[in-house]
């Protein structure tokens, strides 16, 4: 499956940027900053929130599990909050379209399931993932980005991996070109 980064209306429930949803600002520490919520591609009505650190030098320190800097929230549905703190301010903010069999145009930007794309096909990127029964659940491709949004990952993609019992989905590590 995949979806789109397209722009932003508000009738859509995933996106990317903006303020993090009403639901969980609470929940964002402090040296964190809303990057993402989407549909769970397998869970009706519930989002997966994804915060970065704030710092990228930090985040880029700290891009592969255990270690990693980024932290998934699985929440409901939650419409857009007002903290302009927890915010990427440079990122923009963009829809995230509906998931489909097809890729659509020549950009990946959101793959769920099956081989992830890899930019950087090095075994200790997910090596402890797998031995920890994690396995690759999505990747976000900040290729497929629309227009003047900010390359957070550093023109890079961001892989969510899944815990093969408990079903609890994690960022794995990021990569960049």
């Amino acid at each position: 499956m995949f979806a789109q980064c397209i722009p932003f209306d508000d009738h859509v429930r995933g996106r990317i940027g903006g303020n993090p949803p009403k639901l969980i600002e609470e929940q964002i520490p402090d040296d964190y900053r809303f990057y993402a919520t989407l549909v769970h591609p397998e869970k009706e009505d519930v989002m997966l929130s994804i915060i970065i650190h704030k710092n990228f030098d930090t985040l880029l320190e700290k891009n592969i599990y255990p270690s990693i800097e980024v932290r998934v929230i699985e929440h409901k549905y939650s419409e857009i909050g007002s903290n302009t703190d927890k915010s990427i301010l440079d990122l923009g903010m963009s829809s995230i379209s509906d998931y489909s069999e097809n890729q659509g145009n020549n950009f990946l930007f959101i793959k769920v399931l099956g081989e992830p794309r890899l930019i950087q096909p090095k075994s200790y990127y997910y090596k402890e993932l797998e031995n920890d029964d994690y396995s690759f659940f999505l990747q976000i491709e900040e290729e497929g980005y629309t227009d003047n949004m900010d390359y957070v990952f550093m023109y890079g993609a961001l892989y969510l991996y899944r815990h093969n019992e408990t079903g609890e989905v994690i960022a794995g590590f990021w990569q960049c070109s």
